[in-house]
């Protein structure tokens, strides 16, 4: 089966029947917040060229298309995509299953090289990460596999017939408390340390872990009964899942769909700069404060370190820009969402380590994009 084409050509067959009828996580209105959040957040270009990428495809329909072809049996091989179930007090093994960790990684690698792949394969990987990154954030995906997620834990809240906590969490929370995109711009506002989130690290299991220290609080009521206060407290987790999971789908977004600058000389831009340069005579002024103008080829960041290849790619660039960790927090968003692939400007003194030129820079005000 060729998975791209049939799933893009049943997407829109099943998606008015289905919508409304398949068992979801967050439901519909869940996964349709964490996009819209995300392409809230994200810069301007990246907003456009996802929205390229989806075409004619609502953002809602493509926040939940796995739920949607989840009713076809010919994609049950899909189905382990959306979670990883393990038991109580154990911790998370990498492994080579089909889990929603290793699925993806798998989309933000094809992703992160989409101009190796056809347009209905980066669309594909571009579905699933919409989706499966609300799914990480609903802490039952991510849950003990003895009860399959909480599927297994019968509960009752007022008059609701009878659910179990899985569906509680995946529908009724939402319904019930009438969350919106506007209650989690809410919450962004209130609390500024949210805000890190657009330039942390991709971390997966990371936040995997965040979910597994809820659990205890998400299993704690008695019998089978759930009362407003339990509904109460665990509205106030969903409305931070789904903050946590858009802002961070932003911050995926931004890395991956960026507009890259076209490479080319840019000395005459340089000159137009105080003690601007060409970047072929940086060896010709060691030790002086310069301005280069360069496209930059390679970004590569540590926890410790970013280097950022500019002029050529390594190892014939003429000149790194260096960026050290403490200095991280001077940058409104992560070296790589800023420069990657775009032209820039940066001012600074010419060092010399190992015998390659480099320019260290402490402030984003230092490098101008072009």
């Amino acid at each position: 089966m060729n998975i791209r084409k049939a799933v893009l050509s049943i997407l829109l067959i099943f998606s008015t029947f289905f919508f409304h009828s398949s068992v979801k996580a967050w439901g519909p209105d869940g996964h349709a917040i964490v996009a819209n959040l995300a392409l809230k957040f994200v810069n301007d270009d990246v907003r456009k060229n996802v929205l390229a990428v989806l075409g004619d495809m609502p953002v809602d329909t493509a926040a939940n298309w796995m739920d949607i072809i989840k009713s076809n049996p010919d994609y049950d091989f899909m189905r382990t995509w959306h979670y990883v179930d393990f038991p109580k007090g154990t911790s998370y093994q990498p492994s080579d299953q089909y889990n929603i960790i290793n699925r993806l990684i798998n989309s933000y690698n094809e992703l992160s090289h989409k101009k190796l792949f056809c347009d209905e394969q980066v669309k594909f990987d571009l579905l699933v990460l919409l989706h499966l990154m609300g799914d990480l954030h609903m802490p039952l995906h991510t849950a003990y596999d003895d009860d399959l997620g909480g599927n297994k834990v019968t509960v009752q809240y007022d008059s609701i017939k009878t659910h179990n906590l899985h569906w509680f969490w995946d529908e009724d929370i939402i319904r019930l408390k009438k969350i919106t995109i506007n209650d989690c711009l809410s919450l962004f506002e209130k609390d500024s340390s949210f805000s890190k989130e657009l330039n942390g690290n991709i971390d997966y299991v990371a936040w995997l872990n965040e979910n597994r220290v809820l659990l205890d609080g998400i299993y704690d009521f008695p019998g089978f009964m759930l009362d407003q206060k339990y509904l109460d407290k665990s509205a106030t987790i969903v409305k931070r899942q789904l903050l946590l999971a858009g802002l961070r789908l932003a911050n995926i977004l931004n890395r991956l769909f960026y507009t890259p600058a076209p490479a080319g000389n840019l000395d005459s831009l340089a000159l137009t700069y105080k003690n601007g340069i060409p970047i072929q005579d940086v060896e010709k002024n060691m030790g002086k404060k310069v301005t280069i103008c360069a496209h930059v080829f390679n970004i590569r960041s540590t926890p410790a370190i970013t280097q950022i290849t500019v002029g050529e790619k390594f190892p014939n660039n003429p000149l790194t820009i260096i960026i050290f960790a403490k200095n991280y927090p001077n940058f409104s968003q992560t070296p790589e969402v800023l420069y990657k692939e775009k032209n820039i400007c940066v001012t600074g003194k010419i060092e010399t380590f190992r015998g390659k030129a480099q320019i260290i820079v402490e402030e984003e005000s230092d490098v101008k994009v072009n």
